[in-house]
């Protein structure tokens, strides 16, 4: 799923956030990355609301930060 970000200046720390996560992260360019929470044998929607989950975390950690997983 990726994920896209306002600040490119936090790119690295959010891949690296979501890796601390046990997420597969790959970065795409200046403001996005590629992210897969681990492996589960669950539905797709339940992937997304993992991430989500993680997702929400990380911009509780960087007030003013915009990130949002792409549609």
């Amino acid at each position: 799923m990726r994920i896209d970000v306002t600040d490119p200046a936090l790119i690295e720390d959010l891949r690296d956030y979501l890796r601390r996560c046990n997420c597969e992260v790959e970065v795409r360019g200046r403001t996005a990355v590629e992210a897969w929470p681990p492996p589960r044998n669950v539905e797709p929607v339940y992937l997304r609301m993992e991430l989500d989950a993680y997702l929400r975390v990380w911009r509780a950690m960087h007030p003013g930060a915009g990130a949002a997983i792409a549609a």
